[in-house]
């Protein structure tokens, strides 16, 4: 019997240990992978540290826009928008958002889940303004796409 015992333990074993692989992988609470050409990127939902790097057409920002982010709103096949700024951020109830040239922007007010809380147009205006005193306070994500050269940028816009 206790012979009998012994080659179970051993069988279980062999079986338990031997399936077993060690892969590189991630522990987080959100996120996933994208793979570009020869670039994969391994990403994750609130990480402490985000970097934000662009080089020609390629743009890549450490947890914050995820694929299903950019296909949710459309804009995928977008290149990264230059010379568009807000301010004040932190704000409590004014935000300005501050354009270089003229064209049709489409701004988005996303909370942190990604659900849409304001959308809004500017077709001739250099400048343009949006009431977030209702809001609370969190952080949200402010998208501006350019539809007419199919540009987009993300802010990051903490209510206070």
């Amino acid at each position: 019997m206790k012979r009998l015992y012994i080659i179970i333990l051993m069988v279980l074993s062999g079986t338990t240990f031997g399936q077993t692989a060690i892969k590189k992988d991630n522990i987080s609470s959100g996120g996933g992978s994208n793979t570009i050409g020869n670039t994969s990127v391994i990403y994750t939902v609130g990480e402490v540290v985000v970097q934000e790097n662009t080089n020609g057409n390629t743009h890549i920002s450490e947890g914050f826009i995820s694929p299903d982010l950019l296909q949710a709103f459309d804009i995928e096949e977008y290149t990264i928008l230059e010379g568009v700024s807000i301010y004040p951020n932190p704000a409590s109830s004014i935000v300005n958002i501050q354009f270089d040239d003229a064209s049709h922007y489409q701004i988005i007010l996303t909370d942190i889940s990604g659900k849409q809380l304001l959308e809004t147009s500017s077709d001739t205006d250099l400048s343009q303004q949006i009431d977030i005193q209702h809001l609370d306070r969190a952080i949200y994500f402010l998208i501006i796409k350019d539809l007419t050269n199919k540009k987009y940028k993300v802010f990051k816009l903490i209510k206070k």
